[in-house]
C-alpha cells in the first residue's frame, strides 16, 4: 500500500524519484514531487498506477530516505536555527491547505496572498515550498544548506527466534477452588514459559509454577534478597489447571477477526496515526534480576501508545525508571517498529499482519505529570525531525488496554501515586510483603507477558463487536492515506537518551559496563587510552537492555556506531541497567577500577548534548 511521503524511485537511465505529498480519502488521486526537479510543481497522479508501476517493476519504494533532514539542534548555528523558524512562519499555513497548494492557479493564488502577508518574494516561498516537499516535510527540510547533515540510522540488528510448547495432560491431587487470583498466577504461570525451549509441556508448566509460585516467599527489606520456605497447602491440581487453561484459551493461538467491509458503518471521526496516546501503569509486582534470580530488582513501568482513533495499542515500552519522557519517547519510537520482528526478539512469533502499526503520529497527546517531565529539546526532537507535535491530554486514558493486563498483574496508581506506592513497608521481621507473583518474573519475561496482554486486547471485540485491529486496518484502507512511516533504526536512535561515557584502556565504559566497536578498534582508541589517559564520548542507550549502546559520530550528526559488550564485561549481556547496578552492588570485584573520574552525566535525548560534543 502507498502512503504519504513514501519515495518511489524509477528505473532506467532517465528514471526519477517521487515522494508521494497527499492521497485523496477514496484513495484515487495523489499529488506526488519530483525531488529533483528545481520547481515547485506537484503531479496529480492516479494511485492504481503507482501502484502498477510498484508490481510491474518500474519503480521500487525507497525503505530509507536519503532526503530527509534529521540532525541534532545543539549543533546547529543560531542562524541556520533562526533561518529555519522564521521559513517555517511562513508556509506552516501554506503546506496545510491540502489539496489547493498542489493545484497550480491556487497554488498561484495562495503565494501570492502569503507574499504580501510575510513582506517576502515570490521566488522565497516557492524556494521554500520545494525544500519542504524534497526533504520529507518536516519543519528540518527548511534549514539551509544542512540536508547532508541528515542521516538514516546505521546500525546492525538481530532477530532471535521462538520456540513454541504442545500440551499433555497427567493424573490430579486434590486441590482448592480456583478464584480470579489463582486465574492471574495461571495466566501469568503459561505466558511465563511462552518462549522455553526445550518446549514445556502442560504438565511441566503446572510442576513449575507449583514451585515457584505456590511457595512461601518474603524479601529482605535491607538486601532485597528473596528467601523461600515451604511449599504451601492450598494449591490446585493438574485437573483444575487444564480447565482453566481450556476456559480461558491460554494455550490457542490468538485469534484474527477477519477485515470489516469497505462499507462497514465506522461512525467514529478520525483516522489512524492522526493521534496517538501515551500513558504509563506501574504493576504490581516484584521482579527479579536474571544474573540472580534471588535478587529483587523492583517494580516495572509499562508504557502503552495508543491510537485514539481504533484504539489499538500501537507501541509499548518496560522499564525500571521512575516515570519519565524518556521513557515515553521509547514507547513511541517502538509504535514505529516492526512489530513481528520485535516480538521475536522476546520469543514470541506472531503472525503477518496481527500487530502492523509501524507508524508515528501527527500528534501525540500524554498526561500533563508525565508530559512534565519533557523539555523543550526533546519536543523539538518530535517536532523538527519528524514533524510530531505533544500535547497534554485534559481526557482520562482509556480503560481497555488496562483491563486486560489486570487479568495478570495488580496494577498500581498512575503516576505519582504509583511512585509514592513503590516502597513498601517491612512485617516484624524485617521482610516485605510478598504477593502472588512476587520474586518470581524476570524483566524479559514481564516484557512477554505484557506483550501477550496487548495483542489479546487488540483482538478482543469491543462494544460494537469490532476489535481495535479490526478499526485499525478499515481505517488504513478507507482513511489511511496521510499514515507516515519512518526508518525504524533513524526513529529508535534519535529517541534514545544520551550519557557520557569513558573510553579507556579496557573498552569504551557505561554503567559498570564495557564496550568495543569497529570505530573504537580502527582508531585505536583503547591503546590511546593506556598511554594517554581516558577521555568522556556521548553514547546512546536504552536502560532496559545494555547489550547494544550508538556512540555518536561529532563529525556526523545522527550517525551511529553500534557499540557491544566487550569479553570482560559478559556477565552483563542481556541485562538491564537496573540489574546490572545490582550486581555490581553485591560484587564488588565487579566494579570497574578507574581513577578519578568524574561520574558521567546522562542527558534526556540526543537534543540535550552540548556543543562539546561539535568540539
Amino acid at each position: 500500500m502507498i502512503s504519504r511521503n513514501d519515495l518511489l524511485e524509477y528505473a532506467g537511465a532517465d528514471g526519477k524519484t517521487i515522494r508521494v505529498l497527499w492521497i485523496d480519502t477514496a484513495q484515487a488521486s495523489a499529488y506526488v514531487y519530483d525531488v529533483q526537479a528545481h520547481s515547485a510543481e506537484a503531479e496529480l497522479a492516479r494511485v492504481a498506477m503507482l501502484q502498477d508501476d510498484l508490481v510491474t517493476g518500474r519503480a521500487r519504494l525507497l525503505q530509507d530516505d536519503p532526503y530527509m533532514v534529521v540532525v541534532n539542534q545543539d549543533l546547529l548555528p543560531a542562524k541556520h536555527l533562526a533561518l529555519r523558524a522564521r521559513a517555517w512562519e511562513i508556509v506552516r499555513e501554506l503546506t496545510a491547505m491540502e489539496p489547493a497548494i498542489y493545484e497550480p492557479r491556487r497554488r498561484g493564488q495562495l503565494v501570492a496572498e502569503y507574499t504580501q502577508r510575510h513582506g517576502v518574494s515570490h521566488p522565497t516561498i516557492y524556494r521554500y515550498l520545494r525544500r519542504y516537499w524534497q526533504r520529507g516535510q518536516t519543519p528540518n527540510a527548511l534549514l539551509p544548506d544542512y540536508a547532508n547533515s541528515g542521516g538514516r540510522g546505521k546500525t546492525r540488528a538481530a532477530s532471535e527466534g521462538v520456540k513454541r510448547g504442545r500440551p499433555r495432560k497427567a493424573g490430579a491431587a486434590p486441590g482448592v477452588n480456583v478464584d480470579e487470583p489463582m486465574r492471574a498466577v495461571f495466566r501469568v504461570a503459561v505466558a511465563r514459559h511462552a518462549a522455553a525451549h526445550p518446549p514445556l509441556s502442560r504438565r511441566a508448566i503446572f510442576d513449575q509454577m507449583l514451585r515457584d509460585f505456590f511457595c512461601r516467599r518474603r524479601i529482605d527489606a535491607a538486601t532485597l534478597r528473596v528467601q523461600r520456605h515451604d511449599t504451601v497447602e492450598a494449591q490446585p491440581t493438574f485437573g483444575q489447571f487444564s480447565y482453566w487453561l481450556e476456559q480461558d484459551q491460554l494455550l490457542e493461538a490468538q485469534r484474527i477477526a477477519p477485515p470489516l467491509a469497505p462499507e462497514s458503518a465506522v461512525t467514529r471521526p478520525g483516522r489512524p496515526g492522526a493521534a496517538f496516546r501515551v500513558d504509563v501503569v506501574q504493576a504490581d509486582v516484584q521482579l527479579v534480576s536474571r544474573a540472580d534470580r534471588g535478587q529483587v530488582t523492583g517494580k516495572p513501568y509499562l508504557y502503552v501508545v495508543t491510537d485514539i482513533f481504533s484504539g489499538v495499542v500501537a507501541g509499548t515500552y518496560v522499564g525500571m525508571e521512575q516515570p519519565g519522557w524518556a521513557q515515553a519517547l521509547m514507547a513511541l519510537a517502538n509504535s514505529a517498529a516492526d512489530k513481528r520482528r520485535y516480538c521475536l526478539r522476546h520469543g514470541l512469533d506472531i503472525v503477518s499482519g496481527a500487530w502492523p502499526a509501524r507508524h508515528l503520529p501527527e500528534l501525540l497527546f500524554a498526561d500533563a505529570a508525565l508530559l512534565g517531565n519533557a523539555d523543550d529539546c526533546a519536543d523539538s526532537t518530535l517536532r523538527n525531525n519528524f514533524n510530531v507535535r505533544c500535547l497534554v491530554a485534559h481526557e482520562d486514558a482509556p480503560a481497555a488496554w488496562r483491563v486486560e493486563l489486570g487479568k495478570r498483574f495488580k496494577l498500581l496508581p498512575r503516576i505519582a501515586a504509583a511512585a509514592a506506592s513503590a516502597g513498601a513497608a517491612a512485617d516484624d521481621s524485617g521482610g516485605l510483603p510478598c504477593g502472588a507473583v512476587d520474586a518470581v518474573l524476570d524483566l524479559e519475561q514481564f516484557t512477554r507477558i505484557a506483550i501477550g496482554s496487548v495483542m489479546a486486547y487488540n483482538h478482543k471485540p469491543g462494544h460494537d463487536g469490532r476489535t481495535p485491529q479490526q478499526l485499525w486496518d478499515w481505517g488504513v484502507a478507507m482513511r489511511g492515506a496521510a499514515l507516515r512511516q519512518y526508518s525504524e533504526e533513524l526513529v529508535h536512535c534519535s529517541l534514545l537518551p544520551v550519557s557520557d561515557a569513558l573510553v579507556t584502556a579496557d573498552g569504551i565504559l557505561l554503567h559498570g559496563t564495557y564496550y568495543s566497536c569497529a570505530r573504537a578498534v580502527e582508531g585505536r582508541w583503547f591503546e590511546r587510552a593506556a598511554q594517554r589517559g581516558h577521555w568522556q564520548v556521548k553514547v546512546a542507550c536504552d536502560a532496559s537492555s545494555l547489550d547494544t549502546v550508538y556512540l555518536l559520530d561529532p563529525q556526523a550528526p545522527m550517525h551511529f556506531h553500534a557499540c557491544h559488550i566487550a569479553e570482560r564485561s559478559k556477565a552483563h549481556r542481556r541485562l538491564s541497567s537496573a540489574e546490572v547496578a545490582r550486581l555490581r552492588a553485591g560484587d564488588p570485584l565487579a566494579r570497574p577500577h578507574v581513577q578519578h573520574v568524574q561520574q558521567p552525566g546522562q542527558y534526556a535525548s540526543f537534543e540535550r548534548i552540548v556543543a562539546a560534543l561539535a568540539g
